[in-house]
Formats: structure tokens, C-alpha cells, sequence
């Protein structure tokens, strides 16, 4: 009964979190988003608490991922520099709440190759 409990607070708490969320995305980075951080909850095996924390994180990083984008005008050596920033403050967010077995598995999960639902720069191409 307590559990029952507590992952109600947790949804109404993630609900209400979710929808005063200043970063707003497209439907389909939404749904990109929501595929990325389900993949990467389950190889990270994250709690629910983990999975909400992950899906901001991953939130935040495609906006400013395509505010760079957008700001670039052209220049691929700005463009690098900053998308490499954003690589780093990101792995800095995702591992600052992760325990050592999740942090193990988030350094395996970077060194596999690039699949359909790892994390990818999104552009108004894709």
C-alpha cells in the first residue's frame, strides 16, 4: 500500500513538473525524447525518480542542442566547440545523480555505436 502511494505522489508530482516545464519541444522531438530516455533508463536500469530526472536532462539538451543549431550561421568550427560543450555540461547533469553501477553502465552505454535510440543532435532535418 505505501508503494501504491508513493508512485501516485510521484505521478501527480512528474505531471505537475511536466506541464510548468519551460522547455517545450516539437511532438516529434517529444516522442524522440521520450524513446531516447526509455532506452537509456532501461541499460541504465534508473528508478522512476532516475527516468524523470534523465528525461529533463535529455529535454534540455535537444532544445539547446537545436538553439546552437539555429545559431551557427554557417560555422563549423563555432558549431563543434559549442556542440562539444553541450556534450560535456550534459554528461555533467546525467552523471551527478547516478550511482556507481549506473555510472558504469552509462560509460559502456557511450562507447556503443550509434543506434536509432541513442542520444543524436536533432536538426529540423530529422
Amino acid at each position: 500500500m505505501k508503494n501504491v502511494l508513493l508512485l501516485i505522489v510521484a505521478f501527480l508530482i512528474s505531471t505537475a513538473t511536466f506541464a510548468q516545464s519551460p522547455f517545450k519541444l516539437s511532438r516529434e522531438a517529444e516522442e524522440r525524447c521520450t524513446q531516447i530516455t526509455r532506452a537509456m533508463a532501461q541499460e541504465l536500469r534508473l528508478n522512476e525518480i532516475g527516468y524523470i530526472k534523465l528525461k529533463e536532462i535529455n529535454r534540455e539538451r535537444m532544445l539547446a542542442t537545436e538553439e546552437v543549431l539555429e545559431n551557427a550561421n554557417g560555422n563549423a568550427d563555432l558549431l563543434d566547440q559549442q556542440l562539444k560543450e553541450l556534450a560535456v555540461a550534459y554528461d555533467q547533469k546525467v552523471t551527478a545523480f547516478l550511482n556507481s553501477n549506473q555510472l558504469q553502465a552509462y560509460a559502456n552505454y557511450k562507447k556503443q555505436p550509434i543506434s536509432e535510440v541513442k542520444f543524436i543532435a536533432v536538426s529540423k532535418d530529422n
